[in-house]
């Protein structure tokens, strides 16, 4: 936790604050900027960095205050390639192909809640394809075949890049799929989503050559801010201490059973990711938006609601007592529902 250390330590000194932000502390204490005296960020963050990539098993990583959104892009922008791409990709992938100038061509069934395979990239593929961007795990907890996938873009000479937004937290459980960061040659984690981290923090990995990874920081700094919040990447260094730490994978082997256990009670999707709860409406024979509504009003509140499922998210920082207050929510709003 050095850079939050180095915050603290500005902080509780009671400067005279002539530098941005301008509410000079008032609302949080910590909220500093790059200090003239070279004494912040100082390497702190260069070490931070260094030790998530060591964590994730990635050569480099970096830190993003813009979201896995600012990710992406500069992944796309960076590779500067046309592109096979999931046809339910994220809207920053295609803001990508907008920026680099660049052509995707779109694979998949629209509206699936399965990633796509080698079979359906290789339907798509073209002379003048460059490169692969999958979205693993989807919203909805499906993870693709990433080795195989890896696999078929180093025989082809395709670039291989992953949207994992949503799989920050795989490979720090027995109970979850493998982190895919040294898996491919970028990817990108939302560590708010599902990490002790503040929203809009970030984490964008690499196994490139450090000369290629350079050129991917130029194009994350064309992405992002010339103002990081250091509040963000802060949180970022502590969740990834978090996720490193032995009562992050006893919290999840705590939450395995009654999840597994709810799931045998109602229907929700079979997916790959015990911590995403997505249950399938219309199996359970109710609409999907009535029954969130009556979930709301016995205030529980889920992640994304679609045309027939309601995605609910468990991580570390939820307890089996969530589990079981989803359940009794459950039972009651379809017992008024059917």
């Amino acid at each position: 936790m050095s850079l939050y250390r180095k915050m603290q330590g500005y902080a509780s000194s009671e400067p005279l604050r002539l530098h941005t932000p301008g509410h000079k502390g008032a609302l949080s204490k910590v909220d500093l900027t790059e200090l003239t005296d070279d004494s912040f960020p100082s390497d702190d963050l260069v070490r931070a960095q260094a030790y998530a990539a060591e964590v994730f098993g990635a050569r480099h990583a970096r830190f993003l205050c813009g979201g896995s959104s600012q990710g992406v892009k500069s992944a796309v922008f960076y590779a500067g390639a046309n592109a096979v791409v999931d046809v339910n990709s994220h809207r920053s992938v295609f803001d990508g192909f907008i920026l680099s100038g660049k052509r995707c061509v779109t694979a998949g069934e629209r509206g699936g809640v399965r990633p796509l395979t080698v079979e359906q990239i290789d339907e798509k593929l073209t002379a003048d394809i460059g490169a692969v961007i999958i979205t693993s795990p989807t919203y909805y907890g499906y993870s693709a075949d990433v080795n195989g996938i890896a696999e078929y873009c180093k025989r082809k000479g395709l670039m291989f890049i992953i949207d994992g937004a949503h799989g920050a937290h795989f490979g720090f459980s027995e109970h979850l799929p493998k982190s895919f960061a040294g898996a491919c040659d970028i990817c990108n984690v939302s560590a708010h989503k599902t990490l002790f981290a503040l929203t809009q923090s970030a984490l964008l990995f690499d196994n490139l050559s450090d000369e290629n990874s350079a050129k991917l920081g130029d194009a994350v700094d064309v992405m992002g801010s010339t103002s990081p919040s250091y509040l963000l990447y802060a949180s970022i260094e502590y969740a990834v201490d978090k996720l490193a730490a032995v009562e992050t994978r006893a919290a999840y082997d705590a939450l395995y059973a009654p999840i597994e256990s709810i799931k045998s009670d109602f229907a929700f999707l079979k997916n790959d990711d015990f911590t995403r709860l997505v249950l399938d409406c219309g199996a359970e024979g109710v609409d999907a938006k009535k029954l969130n509504d009556e979930l709301i009003r016995r205030g529980v509140y889920s992640e994304m609601v679609d045309g027939r499922h309601i995605v609910f998210i468990f991580t570390a920082a939820d307890s089996e007592g969530g589990v079981a207050r989803l359940a009794a929510a459950l039972d009651n709003g379809l017992r008024k529902l059917k």
